[in-house]
């Protein structure tokens, strides 16, 4: 190695393709319609990124395996972590302010699975990638290959190791090998393990570090520089960096005659393709064809050849003139803060500008120029910092990280704090809409009376309220599904079956309470947004459970059941020309439901009866109205949503009839409908209300309903 050399320069055809893939990433994210294929760009990212790693550790290859790991590390999680967790927590701080309140509850648990690197677990059905990307509820959807890459920073130290440890002219066939493990554990696991899991992705990351070694027996001896770092921060050797250059120096000069044989076979593979100045152009245009394709290509076919590709690319182009362009290689430079930063602002105008094509262009440009401020100072910033200083700062951010994501959690213990419930809502008789209670005082900054922070807090917490401590859940990681009480009384009599939407698990607590000691078993199905007596086709998501609850019901065989469920579909309008509900396809669907149903009830179904539902996001208009003096009428009329529960009404009235004696309704109207306003109130007169935006009730809802579930269950 000639160390006269001057110091090599950055490579900026490597920031080059790092920014095509994130243009195509963009593409994909605001425009999925018109660039499908462009999810690419994080597979070129792995490719990227084992090239670092393996710059990184070859350059320390010659140190105690200790400092070469401690070396890694440090270096890796100097560049990543600050900006990664302040994009956190500037994102939870305007969840909380500026989005939807629905939002929250499900954006606190993503925000700690990023916050851990775990946001690449195992997943639902619901979970899927592809599919958070189309809800865009999920402000930290896309930290998914933040944490594969990570957890892969935890594997490669040692995967690089082993392999120093063999002879070098086997090392290649060491990482093809592992390589080839990877691939074939992609393709034989499910398509949500494939995308997310590490295993699964390993092989990406090693073709960038076969890249990298490839590279440097090419340069090294073609009279080159050295392969160089992608950032500006990594580009600054220090002392301790160029006694590394010297170690491998002597270690160069070592080398015996048949690795330098080998190294001049290497050479005259690698010089080919070097100076094939048409291949790597040709690649470049193949890569962008493919990843900005307007229609979407399998992913078994063209995620490998994007990935080899991109290795090929990466190898052939340092002296690609597009690919070096200045304005690439910038956009290459703010590309992880542009990363970071542009999905929660997608997710923000998924969620509330309604599909407003002007706004998008809005959010665009809004996340560049983010990108672009958060980079030149951020960025420039910290990375200037001693790893001291930058290991404070990321003790410190995330340390207010947690703090923030679980703020609500934190003030809910201090203010039930020597207080003792005996009801599910938490609200007292001296709790009012317009002033805070002497406990609140402290956090005033947080919420101004009583209604309005806990209908906020039930609406934050929907998704936990639907938990039942006493159900022993056949899915551990959803409310949903079907789960058996357990705990019940020995004198129990009768086997109870719960089923239908959502609604069956928000009414879960409150029958076990009410109910549960006239049960010897309890079992519980809930669907989310399937109605068990009706589904508009057999390719409707909610078909499975269609046909899973008359088989449940069949095997359970229960004395009791209780269908609770908020309508959906059976609102739905007559087709035309049918005026009767013999005629009427809806009803008859409900109506053979319902009799295979009763067919493995020993004694009675019970059904709840259609009541409105609210528009979501006026309900927390309400609490505010009833301070400032709005009328309760007004407020009234505002929330309600009324469509379809009268007709609703009355197919479940017409199902009495045809139950042959063994149905019963729950009737709630009474409970909500004013006679004398002619309007339904969904909330109190302080301002509780009696429904979140996920159209449950709330725990004071809840409470507002018992009195008619005391009532039937001791009539059992």
């Amino acid at each position: 190695m000639d160390l006269s050399k001057p110091k090599p320069v950055k490579r900026l055809d490597l920031q080059g393709i790092r920014a095509f893939a994130i243009i195509v990433v963009l593409g994909f994210h605001f425009y999925p319609e018109y660039c499908p294929n462009g999810y690419l760009g994080v597979d070129q990212f792995f490719v990227l990124s084992g090239f670092l790693m393996c710059m990184l550790l070859k350059r320390a290859e010659n140190q105690p395996a200790c400092s070469l790991v401690t070396i890694f590390y440090s270096k890796r999680f100097k560049r990543i972590l600050p900006l990664y967790l302040l994009v956190i927590l500037v994102s939870m701080i305007f969840l909380y302010n500026y989005f939807p309140e629905t939002a929250i509850e499900s954006n606190q648990s993503s925000a700690e699975h990023a916050l851990l690197f775990v946001s690449n677990r195992p997943k639902t059905d619901q979970e899927d990638y592809f599919l958070m990307l189309n809800t865009g509820i999920d402000i930290f959807t896309h930290t998914w290959s933040l944490s594969v890459e990570i957890q892969f920073y935890f594997l490669v130290p040692f995967i690089f190791l082993l392999a120093s440890k063999l002879p070098r002219k086997i090392q290649y066939g060491y990482y093809i090998l592992m390589g080839l493990f990877s691939i074939l554990f992609s393709f034989t696991s499910s398509e949500i393990v494939s995308f997310n899991s590490v295993f699964a992705r390993i092989w990406q990351f090693l073709i960038g570090m076969l890249v990298y070694l490839l590279g440097v027996s090419i340069t090294q001896h073609s009279g080159k520089a050295e392969y160089q770092v992608l950032k500006e921060e990594e580009g600054k050797k220090d002392i301790e960096d160029l006694k590394l250059l010297l170690e491998d120096a002597n270690d160069e000069l070592e080398d015996d005659e048949e690795e330098v044989e080998n190294v001049i076979s290497n050479e005259s593979a690698g010089v080919c393709l070097r100076f094939s100045g048409i291949f790597s152009y040709f690649l470049l245009c193949s890569l962008l064809v493919i990843t900005a394709f307007p229609f979407a290509i399998p992913a078994d076919v063209v995620r490998p050849a994007v990935t080899i590709g991109t290795g090929l690319l990466m190898l052939t182009s340092e002296d690609n003139w597009i690919l070096c362009n200045n304005i690439l290689a910038y956009i290459g430079d703010i590309s992880f803060s542009l990363y970071l930063i542009h999905w929660p602002i997608y997710a923000y105008w998924k969620l509330t500008c309604e599909g407003n094509e002007y706004l998008l262009i809005t959010a665009l440009l809004t996340s560049i120029a983010l990108a672009i401020i958060t980079f030149e100072t951020f960025e420039k910033w910290y990375l200037k910092l001693s790893s001291t200083s930058v290991g404070i700062l990321v003790v410190v951010l995330f340390f207010v990280n947690i703090v923030t994501i679980h703020k609500d959690d934190i003030y809910d213990h201090i203010r039930t704090i020597g207080r003792n419930y005996s009801n599910l809502d938490d609200v007292t008789e001296n709790m009012t809409v317009g002033r805070s209670t002497s406990e609140f005082k402290v956090f005033q900054f947080a919420v101004s009376d009583d209604a309005i922070y806990l209908n906020h807090r039930w609406g934050v917490n929907d998704n936990k309220n639907l938990y039942a401590p006493s159900c022993d859940y056949e899915s551990i990681k959803t409310p949903f599904g079907w789960c058996r009480h357990t705990g019940l009384s020995k004198r129990g009599k009768y086997r109870i079956m719960t089923f239908g939407n959502s609604w069956t698990a928000n009414h879960a607590k409150l029958f076990y309470q009410e109910c549960g000691y006239k049960a010897k078993s309890i079992l519980q199905g809930t669907a989310a947004a399937c109605e068990p007596l009706y589904i508009r086709s057999i390719t409707y998501k909610c078909w499975g459970n269609f046909t899973t609850f008359v088989t449940r019901i069949a095997e359970e065989k229960p004395d009791i059941a209780f269908h609770i469920t908020r309508h959906i579909a059976i609102g739905d309008g007559f087709p035309e020309n049918v005026t009767t509900f013999d005629k009427d396809p809806i009803y008859q669907m409900m109506k053979t439901q319902m009799l295979k149903f009763i067919a493995n009830i020993k004694y009675k179904l019970y059904i709840v009866h259609a009541i409105p539902s609210v528009s979501p996001f006026k309900l927390g208009k309400v609490a505010e109205g009833l301070k400032n003096g709005t009328s309760r009428v007004e407020l009234e009329k505002m929330i309600l949503s009324p469509h379809g529960f009268e007709l609703a009404r009355r197919r479940y009235e017409q199902l009495m009839k045809d139950c042959n004696g063994k149905c019963e309704m729950i009737d709630y109207l009474p409970e909500f409908y004013n006679n004398y306003t002619k309007t339904f109130r969904y909330f109190d007169d302080k301002g509780f209300l009696y429904w979140n935006g996920y159209q449950h009730f709330t725990p004071h809802g809840i409470e507002k309903i018992r009195h008619i579930w005391t009532d039937i269950c001791s009539k059992l």
